[in-house]
């Protein structure tokens, strides 16, 4: 079944449809010694049989504590290991067929939320999903992402892709070419967990992103101790001379928020605030 099949099909019907139709035309043979044999093949079967749900967190002005952004967050509830969250799962699916898939589930279901956020009257937050690079730049993926955010009637500027910390990353979010027909469609690009991989410094210049999000380990220490709260505040001066959106991660404690408060232009994320809830509406509500 095409995409514009599916979208041509009622509400009712069609919801997660497009992500199950998709994998029907191929299956990834990948491995995983953490969840078995099949890796792949076994998220495919998930998705088909509704294990996979999205949670929303949302993502606060640090100077008024209003919410200003949210985060889409895929959870696996699988029938033999229980609930799973994306690190146990997604890495091992960086190359595949079924990263596709699912990321392209992730924006239909952020979608979703956001069109019955509108019909509420509720005024929409932009929705950050991540993916990895090799979907960023397959063929396709910016039209299917069109399609999907036409359907539910939503201004695909809502949406903003996260690429998390890599090479891989950032190469591809140093040439503007390779995510030309999303960013053609107003979808923005963000530089997702930065701080605890292997980004060279050196290449942050050449890095077209509208947001960067902090590793939350970089504020594990902070504020008792004064070597992790200079790297942060370096960070985030960088940041800020670049003119590129921080999301702090990992806000867990009163005396961080208060910390961070004397960046009126940064963005927290973290249990302080909130935790992930089942809808987008949850938040905004």
């Amino acid at each position: 079944m095409q995409a514009n099949q599916i979208w041509n099909q009622p509400e009712r019907q069609r919801n997660g449809v497009f992500a199950i139709a998709v994998l029907g035309e191929q299956k990834s043979q990948m491995t995983d010694g953490h969840i078995g044999d099949g890796l792949g093949d076994r998220i495919s079967q998930g998705l088909h049989a509704g294990e996979f749900h999205v949670m929303f967190q949302g993502v606060y002005q640090v100077g008024t504590g209003r919410l200003s952004r949210a985060e889409a967050q895929v959870r696996w509830m699988h029938p033999q290991y229980g609930l799973l969250l994306p690190g146990v799962f997604m890495p091992q699916l960086e190359q595949s067929e079924v990263a596709y898939h699912m990321s392209v589930f992730v924006v239909e279901r952020a979608c979703h939320e956001l069109s019955v956020c509108l019909g509420q009257g509720l005024e929409p937050c932009p929705v950050s999903i991540g993916v990895c690079p090799s979907v960023a730049m397959s063929e396709g993926f910016a039209r299917d992402v069109r399609e999907i955010a036409q359907s539910y009637g939503v201004a695909p500027n809502l949406l903003e892709l996260e690429l998390p910390e890599s090479e891989d990353a950032a190469r591809v979010l140093s040439v503007r070419s390779l995510t030309e027909g999303l960013r053609d469609l107003g979808v923005g690009m963000s530089y997702g967990e930065f701080g605890a991989g292997q980004a060279s410094l050196a290449g942050l210049g050449t890095l077209h992103i509208d947001t960067v999000k902090l590793a939350r380990e970089l504020l594990a220490a902070v504020p008792g101790d004064p070597r992790s709260c200079k790297v942060v505040e370096g960070l985030l001066a960088l940041f800020e001379a670049l003119d590129v959106r921080v999301v702090v991660s990992g806000v867990e404690t009163g005396e961080q928020a208060q910390w961070l408060r004397q960046w009126h232009g940064v963005l927290a994320q973290g249990s302080f605030y909130s935790r992930a809830v089942r809808t987008l509406g949850g938040l905004l509500g």
